[in-house]
């Protein structure tokens, strides 16, 4: 909707004069006024100011629902003005942050121009949709007066008083003529065209965008209901207004607004990643190649190097190349402080989801996430009116928190269990931005089975993509080998493992280090190896009874080189094919696996 037109502070004019086209000298005389007017207004409420700015509070945040306001957020444009369209929805996604959770005390004065401030570049307002002189014309912070509309009618049905509140003199074509007595329609213009509103209660304001709506709700407690509050007399109110010329749609050539018309703008998609995996490469490769890839840099510090995604796209790539680089050098610092460590990678997941929060532009309707993102992408209004398409390589953080705290309950003397902890506010986030999730994609069994608990959206199952390695045959002489692939941490199964072997005839080849320099295998026969090690040769099992864990890559090996795998469902692999599958923490069953898949040792019997 259009922030302003010039006949707003005269709503009752019963008839509209037929419509001229703009002039220059017109245009002019508006600028002055309109600046004019505005200085006037600032000295005026400098000196004795009629309303402050309310801060977000949660004293209310349970509190009845009073009344709430929706209204489609992409239905109000031709298909020719979608870059005004698009640009009034931005305007909306900044406009939110000044208003959602405010909490107005009772008989105090909400501005809508106090509340929000100056709508400058600055603060990421773009050009939208404004209606001046019977035109929509673009204009910085365009479209959102479709927030004083909703707040306006939203407002009235909760019988607040409407201090102030102006009209628009024309209205979009597809937007609706408005609704209870035409107490919807609220237009504004910094910053003396005002929508201002008070209660006999303290109430608090809730606005959300989700990919399709502007919702707005109000809450309080009310000891009674009013009837809505007219600001005029119901005769003196116009029937619908007629409806607005679009500058980019428009056919008088002869305005001096006139834009040439050129090949229609279009939505982008833009593929958001934390990092790169060869089955979420495939997806993109058949879903989105003409997509925009956001992509992190190497976590090495070798930053300039490119090695991204490995799918051809058509589509403009941006390198998130300084907060990369911030965030491999703050990994490293904390690589190995186990404290530290899960927060070290927090914190440079919201580092570049700030970095591709700003450069995602209005055009950028649909956005294919990578999970790491998401909460982050929730927090910073990222995701607001957008569709949203996630990229799931993992549960939700709050899940992996309870999994882990769970299984420190068995291993209490595991304190590396505890060290995932999750700020609650992070952890809401990521679940609302789940539940408004249009699809979700993974290759990860577990996380495709439990879907259902924390969003609606259709589940896609991808394949895991095998690596080529030619089948192994080869046993060594002696004890039988168990791989473990991974180094000897609690949320890694080590300590099931180290129990279930206990008394076993094999060898276990280890494929990493172990904090406690080794005590946790305290009674096996062990051999330290890594991965660049030829760590197959002569296996009978490769065994990985995690508690999490997001990308079984050893196990694909393993099952492509024809060695039996045994994993808890964490792993993400279903039973089958060469998979044993055991519960996390069952050692009693771990125990009976390996049993059944390690061969006699020579000289052993029975």
């Amino acid at each position: 909707m259009g922030r302003h037109v010039d006949s707003a502070a005269a709503p009752g004019t019963a008839a509209m004069p037929p419509w001229q086209p703009p002039d220059r000298l017109d245009a002019l005389g508006f600028w002055l006024r309109t600046r004019l007017l505005a200085a006037r207004h600032a000295l005026r409420e400098s000196l004795q100011p009629s309303a402050r700015r309310w801060p977000a509070a949660d004293a209310l945040v349970g509190a009845p629902v009073l009344a709430q306001q929706r209204t489609p957020l992409w239905t109000d444009g031709r298909a020719d003005e979608f870059v005004l369209v698009a640009g009034k929805v931005q305007n909306l996604r900044v406009a939110r942050r000044a208003f959602h959770g405010v909490e107005v005390p009772a008989g105090e004065v909400l501005s809508f121009w106090r509340q929000l401030g100056r709508p400058g570049a600055g603060r990421g307002f773009v050009p939208g949709r404004e209606v001046r002189e019977g035109c929509v014309v673009p204009t910085r912070a365009g479209g959102i007066c479709q927030l004083s509309n909703a707040l306006a009618g939203a407002a009235a049905r909760a019988g607040f008083e409407l201090v102030e509140r102006h009209a628009h003199s024309a209205r979009i074509a597809q937007a609706p003529a408005g609704d209870a007595g035409g107490i919807a329609d609220a237009t504004v213009f910094w910053n003396y065209i005002d929508l201002k509103l008070r209660a006999p209660h303290a109430w608090r304001l809730e606005v959300a965008l989700t990919p399709d709506e502007l919702v707005l709700t109000l809450r309080g407690h009310a000891a009674s209901r009013a009837r809505p509050v007219a600001v005029m007399p119901a005769g003196a109110l116009r029937a619908a207004a007629p409806v607005a010329r679009g500058c980019l749609s428009c056919d008088q050539a002869d305005c001096f607004r006139h834009r040439p018309q050129s090949a229609p703008v279009q939505a982008r998609t833009a593929v958001l990643l934390d990092g790169w995996a060869p089955e979420f490469a495939h997806y993109l490769q058949a879903h989105h190649a003409e997509a925009d890839r956001f992509l992190p840099v190497p976590v090495r510090l070798a930053f300039w190097r490119s090695a991204g995604p490995a799918w051809p796209a058509a589509g403009a790539a941006y390198r998130a190349r300084w907060a990369g680089l911030r965030r491999a050098v703050w990994q490293r610092r904390w690589a190995h402080e186990p404290g530290r460590r899960q927060a070290s990678l927090i914190d440079g997941q919201r580092w570049l989801a700030a970095a591709y929060a700003a450069r995602l532009t209005p055009l950028h309707t649909h956005l294919v996430v990578d999970q790491g993102l998401l909460a982050h992408l929730m927090r910073l209004g990222a995701l607001d009116g957008r569709q949203v398409e996630v990229l799931a390589g993992a549960l939700p953080m709050a899940a992996i928190e309870a999994r882990l705290d769970a299984a420190a309950r068995r291993w209490p003397q595991a304190a590396s269990l505890r060290d995932f902890r999750i700020d609650p506010a992070l952890a809401q986030a990521e679940r609302q931005a789940l539940a408004r999730a249009a699809h979700v994609v993974t290759a990860h069994a577990d996380v495709a089975r439990h879907a259902g608990a924390f969003t609606a959206a259709p589940v896609t199952r991808l394949p895991w993509a095998m690596p080529v390695i030619a089948p192994r045959t080869d046993r060594q002489a002696g004890l039988p080998v168990v791989v473990f692939p991974a180094s000897a941490l609690a949320r890694k199964g080590a300590h099931e493992l180290a129990a279930a072997l206990q008394g076993l005839p094999c060898r276990l080849r280890v494929l990493g280090t172990s904090p406690d320099g080794g005590a946790i295998w305290r009674g096996l026969a062990v051999e330290p190896a890594d991965r660049r090690s030829d760590w197959l040769a002569g296996a009978c099992a490769v065994v990985l009874p995690a508690h999490v864990e997001h990308a079984p890559r050893a196990l694909l090996r393993a099952l492509a080189a024809g060695v039996p795998v045994v994993a808890t469902p964490a792993c993400g692999l279903e039973a089958g094919a060469g998979v044993h599958t055991v519960e996390a923490g069952d050692v009693e069953g771990l125990r009976a696996t390996l049993r059944a898949l390690l061969p006699p040792a020579p000289g052993i019997t029975g």
